[in-house]
């Protein structure tokens, strides 16, 4: 009788003691990382041109309360204004994201906003040399990520009003309009 009872405590209390019971669902994970690329349209303020391109980015999240979220982004946009001189920017930016998800229709949004600072590349080409100038960047935006499946999010829209505040005279202005897919590594 004993060495039954022994084993059933055993067997009872084993797993509680070692942390083997089941773990929650992926889908109230706290922290997550996500890769993704975007196709991006910007408007200038440099010869008040359209302009297109596509970028990359980067995103860390921590789940703080509940649904909200702070975390950490990176990216970088390529841009070419499409003109016949060749002229392009580059921008490379990283800072802070705060995000708050919300089920909606049987669909998960999740609108966020953020605050980046970096830099930009200017390439001047022209008929003599190459000039490329750099310019130190800072931005706001937001938008909205929506959840395709466990793995996969459509970062349906974007939007950056980026700064470049040593541009001479003055400071540039430009924006940027952004839509793309992302995929969660963990």
């Amino acid at each position: 009788m004993g060495k039954r009872l022994v084993g059933c405590l055993f067997f009872v209390l084993f797993p509680i003691l070692a942390y083997t019971q089941a773990v929650p669902p992926a889908a109230n994970k706290i922290a997550y990382l996500s890769v993704g690329g975007f196709y991006t349209v910007a408007q200038m303020d440099y010869g008040q041109y359209h302009s297109m391109g596509w970028g990359g980015y980067s995103d860390l999240n921590y789940r703080v309360w509940k649904d909200l979220g702070v975390g950490l982004e990176g990216e970088a946009h390529i841009i070419d204004f499409r003109l016949k001189s060749g002229t392009a920017f580059q921008n490379y930016l990283g800072g802070v994201r705060v995000a708050y998800e919300m089920p909606y229709f049987g669909r998960h949004f999740e609108p966020y906003a953020k605050v980046l600072g970096g830099g930009t590349r200017f390439h001047y080409p022209t008929f003599i040399t190459n000039k490329i100038y750099d310019y130190s960047t800072w931005s706001v935006g937001g938008g909205v990520d929506v959840k395709i499946s466990n793995r996969w999010y459509w970062r349906s829209v974007d939007f950056e009003d980026l700064h470049l505040w040593n541009y001479p005279p003055y400071a540039l202005t430009p924006w940027t309009l952004s839509s793309g897919i992302s995929f969660r590594v963990f």
